[in-house]
């Protein structure tokens, strides 16, 4: 056994690397998926995936039984961890103590693109 692992060649074996992700990974995965969290891609998809969005928006989009769960204030805690998944994340107004925004007169949170730098995140909140 061992004469045969002395052999083998593992110059470019990377002990950090991350497992490959299989088709059993993936329905593993793919089961423990909210099902609101396609519908949530769908319905950003549908608005353009703006680099900035409010939930107000979202839930004035969307139709039928998503936008009764949005609009559900239950789910109020759930929406933004769903909005993460789908690469979206709060930014807070820096020059507001609650670090809400005002978006047509209403005090409201603000998430935007995950990908975007920190200035350019606030910029994109600014513009709505």
């Amino acid at each position: 056994m061992t004469a045969y692992l002395l052999q083998q060649d593992i110059s470019k074996f990377d002990p950090k690397a991350s497992p490959p992700k299989t088709a059993a990974f993936w329905t593993i995965a793919d089961a423990s998926r909210a099902p609101e969290e396609s519908e949530l891609t769908d319905l950003l998809e549908a608005v353009g995936r703006p680099d900035a969005i409010t939930l107000n928006k979202l839930q004035n989009s969307a139709q039928g039984d998503f936008a009764d769960w949005l609009k559900d204030r239950k789910n109020r805690r759930v929406i933004p961890h769903r909005l993460e998944k789908c690469g979206y994340t709060p930014v807070r107004n820096p020059t507001a103590q609650d670090g809400l925004w005002k978006v047509q007169n209403k005090r409201q949170a603000v998430y935007v693109k995950i990908e975007l730098s920190l200035p350019s995140q606030i910029a994109a909140a600014r513009k709505l």
